[in-house]
């Protein structure tokens, strides 16, 4: 039986991937973050779009 959210994990992974394609500065990673909702800072050490790449890493291997 799959997980029951694996579908949202899957669509928030593609999601991010996409948002990663484009060819945005650091700044923009930030606001796109603001928009989402995020009001946090990214941990240290990963600036905005680092830290989107190492999300989508770990839900990689979560879904």
């Amino acid at each position: 039986m799959p997980h029951p959210e694996s579908g949202g994990v899957a669509q928030l992974r593609g999601e991010l991937s996409d948002l990663l394609s484009l060819p945005l500065e650091e700044s923009d990673y930030a606001l796109a973050l603001s928009e989402l909702g995020m009001e946090v800072d990214p941990p240290a050490p990963f600036g905005p779009g680092a830290w989107l790449s190492e999300l989508v890493s770990q839900l990689r291997t979560a879904g």
